[in-house]
């Protein structure tokens, strides 16, 4: 019980203190060898890592900000390493500084903005090298908790690779044409044969891991779903609602059929968190209404696992080994994130203190991450 209580609380704490759950670095290779490279992080990391204490609402004068955008860009441009064919080839200048939201206004809301952007530019050496292009990020070695960078490279505005790299550790690609091309062509090979098998099986990967480890929010969802009941058979019964459901709106999403714009369903990810976590507590026994709410945020669901696939870009002709593979890959996640949470509890689930002592607090808990969320999606910071 400590065990899951322990695991659970420091879910939790990094959700409250990293909202942004990763950095982000989006690496386009361009024509002519030409590369940029944007890093994006949550404002209150670099202000934290620098030691800066920064107030949205406190007028701030434009050397001050200045000062800032330097102080961000030097950390940021510091922590990260790029090199072509070992050998450095990124701008030692920006090409864009520090964003805000709205309106360029010089005042400390553009400094303190939620996140911060850099985007640099570079040019890989002529000649006939591999073009291997290596890039290294230590950024916020200070911090136990935000430790990962996900990393995505883009050829021809499509997504040919993401990985997710740790501090002190180095992710490889082979930037040529010729190779980014074949990466391409892999993507949009028709789904049969074994062209179609091994797209198969990378999908079920890309699933999977959209649930564990990065899916917090769809994790709370399920665990929601978990502690409900200490019989099998409710449970069951909605998890397959809810595969059902954002199955159908996965599907339909995809095929363009209907969709939701994010800044809408995202909010309504975290609402539906809220909502099954306060049900958890208040309704002991299993009611219609547990099934339809079930499914209802099961098709919003659908429509978020929707963007994760869009944003991989579908290939020509291996449409349905995409979408099965990734939905197998989805809900082998939601079944590892059950047997796990039965594994920490089994010796508990039927002791008369179970609901009180670990429902409640977790579900109560999983709420207030669901709320919290929520509000952020919904202010849009």
């Amino acid at each position: 019980m400590k065990t899951f209580a322990a695991l659970l609380l420091a879910t939790l704490a990094g959700a409250f203190a990293h909202p942004s759950g990763t950095s982000r670095i989006y690496v386009h290779v361009l024509p002519e060898d030409s590369v940029t490279v944007e890093i994006d992080v949550n404002s209150a990391d670099v202000l934290s890592a620098l030691s800066l204490s920064l107030s949205p609402h406190e007028p701030a004068q434009r050397e001050q900000i200045e000062a800032y955008q330097r102080q961000v860009t030097g950390y940021l441009h510091a922590r990260l390493r790029v090199t072509a064919d070992n050998l450095p080839f990124l701008s030692p200048t920006p090409v864009s500084t520090v964003r805000g939201r709205g309106n360029v206004t010089w005042d400390s809301s553009l400094a303190f903005d939620t996140t911060h952007a850099l985007t640099f530019a570079g040019k890989m050496k002529p000649g006939s090298g591999r073009r291997l292009l290596k890039i290294n990020t230590q950024l916020f070695p200070e911090f136990g908790i935000q430790n990962l960078s996900e990393i995505s490279v883009f050829w021809r505005d499509t997504l040919v690779e993401r990985k997710w790299i740790g501090l002190d550790k180095t992710f490889r690609i082979t930037a040529s044409a010729d190779s980014l091309d074949a990466r391409l062509g892999r993507l949009r090979t028709p789904g049969t044969g074994t062209s179609g098998t091994r797209l198969f099986g990378k999908f079920i990967q890309v699933g999977y891991v959209h649930i564990l480890p990065y899916g917090l929010d769809h994790i709370l969802f399920v665990l929601g779903l978990f502690f409900f009941s200490t019989r099998l058979r409710p449970l069951f019964l909605q998890v397959t609602a809810f595969t059902v459901a954002h199955s159908i709106t996965l599907g339909l999403a995809l095929l363009g059929v209907f969709s939701l714009p994010p800044a809408l369903v995202e909010p309504l990810i975290a609402l539906s968190i809220v909502v099954v976590g306060l049900e958890n507590v208040f309704f002991r026994k299993v009611r219609a209404s547990r099934w339809l709410i079930v499914f209802v945020f099961g098709l919003v669901h659908g429509m978020g696992f929707a963007g994760v696939l869009q944003d991989f870009g579908l290939p020509e002709g291996g449409f349905w080994p995409a979408l099965v593979g990734f939905n197998v890959g989805v809900e082998l996640g939601q079944i590892s994130v059950i047997a796990l949470a039965f594994c920490l509890t089994v010796f508990w689930r039927n002791k008369p203190w179970y609901f009180k002592r670990v429902v409640v607090p977790v579900s109560l808990a999983i709420s207030a991450a669901g709320l919290y969320w929520a509000i952020q999606r919904i202010l849009g910071v």
